[in-house]
């Protein structure tokens, strides 16, 4: 039987996603997200500006309280808020630190410098892992936004990782870093075949997004002990899988790594691409729809979505647009996933694929899911929603 993993997504981090679907699914509590930045451009001027959190996406702002006109930190404190936007996160982090140690007791340069490093530390720990260097990052960070709990539970998470992951195997492939415990005889027997069946996915799921996570930094792949991912992710171990930038995925001593666990890995890497095309802030419903209705053979899940429909409460689609996992029970989250699948299924029949691919692209240019779809239909989604709904 098919089991479903949990997701949850923390204030401002991007978030660890969810495998399979109903009846089974139960909700987890919250797994930190990576900080994103999704800000105003900031103007140059004398008051003070904060790099500001907000779900699901950190943000940059204009600060109520202003600095002193002559003040030389508000005008560097500026320019740091820049660099941070244009990326240039060394130059951010550097910026912040003469405003941070010219004004020790100003929290508006304490809280920019803790988002500079925590957005610095996300960058490198995509591009290296382990990453002793980004844990380090993460702390000062924690320590100079002690009310961040977001990065609290991001470094409580990358040291169990840290600890987890220091001495394992890692096996490359074009697009793909696979990691595991070398003397898991099981796992070096099958790594070839499970990397080539995952580059095999990887240029699918390129055609159909017309994106290619993994060109900067391979795409990593992490198994553990079912013990172990549940420590790592905080999900249950007889979870199938998560994706929070890494795929993570338990593999139980006797588990044969055939054509189901394929399917899981599949899913995850799904949402790697979602991410890579729509950026942080794809809503829930959208994101785990695509999840679920681009999986090899998606027809009898369909078939059983609907059926579970049928009769049940409608979930609004505005209340579907983050963590599924964080509604308030199993049989709202079950209907989540149920609804997901078949309305993302629906657009697709209605609509056409194109439409839903330009939903997620959509989200990173900052465009509503709503605005994206009444460009492409002249119609509003509340109506395709309603019309769905209808024929059920």
């Amino acid at each position: 039987m098919k089991r479903a993993l949990a997701f949850a997504a923390a204030a401002a981090l991007a978030g660890v996603l969810v495998w399979k679907l109903w009846p089974q699914r139960a909700p987890q509590s919250p797994v930190p997200q990576a900080p994103t930045a999704d800000a105003e451009v900031p103007t140059r001027g004398a008051e003070r500006r904060e790099v500001v959190p907000s779900a699901p996406a950190a943000n940059v702002r204009r600060a109520t309280a202003q600095a002193p006109p002559s003040s030389p930190w508000a005008e560097l404190n500026n320019e740091a808020v820049a660099a941070l936007e244009r990326g240039e996160l060394e130059r951010a982090v550097e910026l912040f630190e003469q405003c941070h140690a010219g004004a020790s007791d100003e929290r508006v340069f304490a809280r920019n410098l803790a988002e500079a490093l925590a957005r610095l530390a996300v960058r490198d720990h995509e591009l290296e892992r382990p990453c002793k260097r980004c844990v380090e990052l993460l702390e000062r960070a924690v320590q100079l936004a002690p009310e961040r709990s977001d990065l609290a539970q991001l470094l409580e998470r990358w040291r169990k990782e840290l600890a987890t992951e220091s001495e394992f195997h890692r096996v490359q492939s074009t697009h793909f870093e696979l990691a595991y415990e070398v003397w898991r005889e099981g796992l070096v027997d099958q790594s070839a075949d499970l990397l080539a069946a995952l580059e095999l996915h990887y240029v699918e799921l390129a055609r159909i997004f017309d994106v290619r996570p993994g060109e900067r930094a391979r795409i990593p792949v992490s198994l553990y002990r079912p013990a172990e991912f549940a420590n790592i992710t905080g999900l249950a171990e007889w979870a199938g899988a998560s994706y929070d930038g890494v795929i993570r995925a338990p593999v139980a001593e006797e588990r044969a790594l055939g054509a189901t666990f394929d399917e899981l890995l599949r899913h995850e890497l799904i949402h790697a691409f979602v991410r890579e095309a729509g950026g942080r802030d794809v809503p829930g419903w959208l994101n785990e729809g695509l999840a679920q209705w681009l999986q090899r053979a998606p027809a009898e899940d369909l078939r059983r979505a609907r059926s579970a429909l049928r009769g049940q409460p409608w979930i609004e689609l505005s209340s579907l647009r983050g963590s599924l996992t964080s509604l308030p029970d199993t049989a709202t989250v079950t209907r989540a996933y149920a609804q997901s699948l078949a309305f993302c299924a629906y657009l697709d029949e209605q609509h056409g694929r194109g439409v839903l691919l330009a939903l997620v692209a959509g989200c990173k240019r900052g465009e509503s899911v709503d605005a994206t779809f009444q460009s492409w239909t002249r119609l509003r989604l509340a109506e395709a929603e309603a019309l769905f709904r209808a024929g059920l």
